[in-house]
């Protein structure tokens, strides 16, 4: 049921069959849809959602695809920016990789990125920026919205006191279909 609401935006050709990926990537567009940000998170009403991702090329290439299937999302469209996992730069974000993270609206770890993630959450820690990860323990390490596999289906956990924290109001219908930490134990 909670991959139907959240799938239901996604036109039917990007539904049936999905990928990991792919469900990802729907998960991904409509925590936009399903969010609002502070006012002064745009630039002006027609400004894009921006959503990065910290990940391979060939890992954002499902996001991409949705996230043009989907078209505008409550009026923006979505532009997508891929930034190289931690491990394969040398040291914490410079300060382009810094500002980039800072005037996105949606920040995906992807599992890709490991563990080498501390530096960016940490700099991402208080901002108007949704934090999301598909890596084990993303929530309790700061992170907003964990993507879980759970029997079979991709489930999400929630940390709503970094949402709040951050001053995003994330829709109580997505809230409700978050999963606690101890649901998510096999």
């Amino acid at each position: 049921m909670a991959l139907l609401l959240l799938c239901a935006q996604v036109p039917a050709s990007a539904q049936v069959p999905m990928r990991e990926p792919e469900i990802e990537a729907a998960y991904l567009v409509n925590f936009l849809r399903y969010t609002q940000w502070p006012e002064q998170s745009f630039v002006d009403a027609r400004a894009p959602f921006v959503l990065t991702l910290i990940c391979s090329d060939e890992d954002a290439s499902s996001v991409r695809a949705v996230a043009q299937a989907a078209g505008l999302v409550n009026g923006r469209p979505i532009e997508v920016h891929v930034m190289p996992p931690p491990r394969s730069r040398e040291a914490a974000p410079d300060a382009h990789d810094l500002e980039i993270l800072l005037s996105s609206h949606v920040v995906f770890f992807h599992k890709s990125a490991g563990s080498a993630l501390e530096q960016e959450l940490r700099s991402l820690s208080g901002q108007p920026v949704l934090t999301v990860s598909d890596l084990p323990g993303f929530t309790s390490r700061g992170g907003m919205l964990e993507l879980v596999s759970s029997g079979g289906r991709m489930v999400f956990e929630a940390n709503t006191a970094a949402i709040r924290e951050a001053g995003l109001v994330v829709s109580a219908k997505v809230l409700k279909l978050a999963r606690s930490s101890a649901e998510l134990q096999p």
